[in-house]
């Protein structure tokens, strides 16, 4: 019998799964008798992509449509914007999956840091700091005791609410069905009609939203101009879930006191661009997600799936292509 063909890409930030990374090393003692490639995601050609029966990482989706013999496509990231189609793909049987809530600790961090640094105005002291300057620039908010509004509810939210419970926040949340069972660590669940209210009562706004057709630039002018004055917003989930022209005129109106931002519309944030010289934004270029531990998460979750799979036994994480994630 012909062994299954497995192509692994890694991504250009870290080594774990190049040839002789932790990640390689632990396939190929997990599974010796499959027929292994692991290539950079940068040197993948469309013809590797067209011999594997199982691919995990992100090859271009203009290939997949002629890659007939792919049964299995693992993302090695949460997000799966431009694999969200089925369309794209040569079987309609394909199985999708994501690396759902692998990268939420480091992230979870990440929003907090951004939160509290904000709070802090530790930009503006750092900045005096480097020009050698003694300047007191005096915070006015506290996280403590907050209102924080939870903008997604998934794997990354239910990372970030632990960490804002020793600061006595009350947290609300937005989805559809607010009659399910009310998740750990929130206080409320308002639908998403009710967005606009929760906007003018929360200190903090904490977005993890994936990018849909319902939620691209959900937070528009007319929602950035609901918020409550001084409010701080933190979006970790997709940039253009937040329409960023009218985010800039929040900025300067002083609406909003700060934004961190590790995603944005577009990425790469064009050099120039206004939001890299407002003093009261954080901007970091998508990177929230990495850590060593991530690492050890993402191709711990695909060597458990692949396991399933070679059972054939239905796979967590698969995406919902009616949904798009």
């Amino acid at each position: 019998m012909e062994k299954l063909r497995v192509l692994v890409l890694s991504h250009p930030v870290t080594d774990a799964l190049n040839g002789d990374g932790a990640g390689a090393k632990a396939c190929l003692e997990r599974f010796p008798e499959l027929d292994w490639r692991f290539i950079s995601s940068m040197e993948c050609t469309e013809a590797d992509v067209r011999d594997a029966d199982v691919i995990t990482g992100h090859p271009r989706p203009q290939w997949l449509k002629d890659a007939p013999e792919l049964r299995w496509l693992h993302l090695q990231s949460a997000g799966v914007n431009g694999y969200e189609r089925r369309e794209i793909y040569a079987r309609e049987d394909i199985v999708v999956t994501r690396a759902a809530g692998v990268h939420a600790p480091a992230m979870a961090e990440h929003a907090l840091g951004m939160a509290l640094s904000l709070t802090r105005k530790l930009p503006e002291l750092y900045r005096s700091q480097l020009e050698g300057r003694w300047q007191p620039i005096h915070a006015r908010k506290e996280l403590h005791d907050a209102e924080v509004l939870m903008l997604g509810t998934g794997y990354l939210a239910s990372a970030i609410t632990p960490l804002l419970r020793p600061f006595g926040c009350r947290i609300t949340g937005l989805r559809r069905d607010v009659n399910k069972p009310l998740p750990p660590d929130y206080d409320r669940m308002l639908p998403p009609e009710k967005l606009h209210e929760a906007l003018g009562e929360a200190d903090y706004v904490f977005s993890t939203l994936p990018l849909t057709e319902k939620t691209r630039h959900l937070l528009d002018r007319a929602a950035l101009e609901a918020v409550k004055p001084g409010a701080i917003l933190v979006n970790i989930g997709r940039g253009g879930t937040v329409d960023h022209e009218a985010l800039l005129d929040a900025l300067r109106s002083g609406r909003l006191a700060g934004a961190g931002l590790d995603v944005t519309e577009p990425e790469p944030l064009p050099e120039g661009h206004p939001l890299w010289s407002q003093p009261n934004v954080i901007v970091t270029p998508h990177c929230s997600a990495w850590s060593e531990a991530t690492d050890r998460r993402r191709y711990g979750v695909f060597l458990r799936l692949l396991g399933l799979f070679l059972e054939g036994k239905p796979l967590p994480g698969r995406i919902d292509f009616d949904a798009g994630y």
